[in-house]
Formats: C-alpha cells, structure tokens, sequence
C-alpha cells in the first residue's frame, strides 16, 4: 500500500466516494489520521536502525498497516529479507526491536506504549524475519506452513514497507504475483465460451485459503487462550478479516476489464501484474471505494450507493466501537459464557450482521456488476 500522507488528500478514492454519496465516515477517518503519525514515528525510527537499504525492508501488517488504527491497535510487522541469508540480519532485526521496545529517557514508556500499540501476537508469525524464497516459492505443498501463508498474503493484501528500505518489498511482491499469474496456465487462454479468462484463479483459490485459515485458526486460538479474547476475536474475524478476504477477492475481480472499466488493456500477464500492484497499493477501504466509484460514474445505481452507504457505514461504526476503550475492554476480557446477556456484545453483533449482508450484496447481489464473477469463480 502507499506511504503515509499528511492527511487525507481531497483525490482519495474514499474522499471521491464520500462526495458522490455526500456522505462522511468519521470514525474511518479518525482511524486514518491516528495511523498517519505513528507510522511516521515508526519510520523515523525504523530508519534508525542501520543495515543494507537494498536487502532488507521493514513491512507492517494490521490496522496500522489498513491506516485503521484505534486504541489498542496491535503492532505486526516482520523484517523482510531479499538476500542470501547472513548474519547481519540478525542483528538488523535485534536493533530494530530494541529500538521498538527500549524506553525513552524518562525511563516510563516504550515506543509501543508511547503510541498506544500492543506488541506481536504469541504465535510468532510478526516481529521476526521472513524470507523471500518461501513467500515466494512454497505456495501449497507441506512446507506451505499456516505462518508462510499469512506472511505471504498480508505482504499482498496489507502490507505496508515503512522508512526509506522499500526496495525488498517491491521486488518480493511483483515475484510474487508473477508466481501466481505466470504459472496459472488458464488465465487469458480463451475457454468453450469464446472468452477469455481474466480472473487469476491461482492467487484467488489462495486468498480463499488463508480466509477459511482464518475462520479454522479462530477456533483453535479460543481453545488454545482457553476463551480469552473470544468476543473481540469473533468480531474482527466478521469485519476486518472479512474485509480483508473479500478485498483480495476484489482485487482478482478487478483484473477484468469489465469489472476496472478499461477495455483498452492488452491481454498480457504483465498488464494483469502491473493491475494487481496498483489496485492492491490501496488499501482494503479504498479499493472498496474505488470499485463502487468506477462503477457509479459509468451509470448511476441506486443498488450500489445503498451497497456503499451500509458498507462504509457498518465498517465505521466497528471502528467506533474499537476506539471505545471501556467497550474493547470489555469484549476482551468477556467470557464466551456471559455473552448472550452482554448488551456491548450484542451491538458488535448486529454491526458484523450489517456488514455481512453488505458484503453478500456486493458480490452477489442480483444487480452487483460482479455477482457472475462471484458464483462461477469465487463459490464454484
């Protein structure tokens, strides 16, 4: 995704969409200006830290990553390495998390209190090195591990290289999507219909896995936290993750001209490459917002500013919930027992309900412009 910006710039797709349904989302934009000086913080002391510029990037996942970031924002990121493996590697990553974890003069705070984050998760898939050559060449296959998975496809859905050292990042993610389209034998070969398949199903049939990873992992983190955290959990798997999910979706989707708006592509591996690292520089809310903006300057919808106003809008009610620090607490901290009697949890259910529906409508709705895209390619 793109670097930080000083604010939301007026040509934004979600600024652009806003104006077209004369609508604001303020807790979407608060998130986006929360996350603009912390990333700006981390970049400075990203940059901090010596090592190669050329081998190595900094990439940060999650909703700080989403520009998405509320009160107890975790911090994910990992140490991307490009490069034969050496030692000096090591001594990158340990300099950069002594940097995140040393406290200031005063001695009272860490980076990471300073700014209001939490550190990694406990299953070590952030805050460590990850290299080039199972992200890029262990797709499926045993040594496809639940780790390798989730790195690869944050790298593509999330990602986000911060400080100066994005050479890495660039390079690792174009040899990824040329992994996926390159090898796809099917893409733009014409089918018995008489047309050609635009829709990578080899990096879509990933995305999918790693949502129904998702979906397979969250039961196996409330047995192994013993239920701990299982409301908040459930909420995030039914937004943020979904969004996450359905964005990738999008993205693969968005390959075809039809569903871009720009017919005049040549149908090229290359051209389907340079499209998916273009569209996926967004984020999840602005390729959402520049899905329904295409299509709305082409013909007005009344279907499709409904679809948008209910998307947007239950995605900025879930952020104001999670900027609620009494009402994420509480979720935190309740047990999957107390739940039907929570009247908090039961307003962070009907929000996940409201974006679930608006996500279905999206894809499969009967007037959604990508509904055939969504039952031949993303169901059957």
């Amino acid at each position: 995704m793109s670097g930080p910006e000083n604010s939301i710039s007026s040509s934004s797709p979600l600024e652009l969409l806003s104006q077209i349904l004369d609508c604001r989302w303020a807790n979407i934009e608060e998130a986006r200006q929360r996350s603009l000086p912390i990333l700006k913080r981390l970049s400075e002391t990203i940059e901090s830290v010596p090592g190669p510029d050329s081998d190595t990037s900094v990439v940060v996942d999650g909703s700080v990553a989403r520009h998405e970031c509320t009160k107890g924002s975790d911090l994910d990121w990992m140490l991307l390495v490009d490069a034969q493996a050496n030692a000096d590697h090591q001594e990158i990553l340990l300099g950069i998390r002594n940097a995140l974890s040393a406290k200031e003069t005063s001695g009272k705070q860490t980076l990471f209190s300073e700014l209001g984050l939490k550190e990694p998760g406990p299953e070590g898939t952030f805050g460590t090195l990850a290299f080039s050559q199972p992200l890029t060449h262990y797709i499926g296959g045993e040594n496809d591990s639940n780790s390798n998975t989730t790195r690869r496809v944050l790298l593509l859905l999330e990602g986000l290289p911060i400080g100066k050292r994005r050479e890495a990042f660039d390079r690792v993610r174009k040899n990824i999507l040329k992994r996926y389209l390159i090898e796809d034998k099917g893409l733009l070969h014409r089918g018995i219909d008489g047309e050609s398949r635009w829709v990578p199903l080899f990096l879509l049939n990933d995305f999918a896995r790693y949502w129904r990873t998702m979906a397979v992992d969250f039961s196996y983190k409330q047995f192994n936290r013993g239920g701990k955290g299982h409301a908040l959990r459930s909420i995030k798997l039914g937004t943020s993750r979904k969004l996450l999910f359905a964005s990738g979706l999008l993205a693969c989707f968005w390959c075809d001209p039809a569903v871009s708006h720009t017919e005049n592509r040549e149908p090229k591996t290359q051209s389907l490459i340079d499209c998916l690292e273009v569209f996926l520089s967004n984020t999840p809310l602005e390729r959402f917002a520049l899905f329904f903006r295409s299509n709305l300057q082409i013909a007005p919808s009344t279907f499709l500013e409904d679809c948008a106003r209910e998307l947007f809008g239950s995605y900025d009610d879930f952020l104001c919930l999670l900027n609620d620090e009494q009402k994420r607490d509480h979720l935190e901290k309740l047990d999957p027992g107390s739940q039907d009697t929570s009247e908090i949890f039961a307003e962070a259910r009907k929000i996940r309900h409201r974006f679930r529906l608006a996500i279905q409508e999206v894809f499969t709705g009967s007037e959604s412009p990508i509904r055939e895209h969504s039952i031949a390619k993303g169901i059957f």
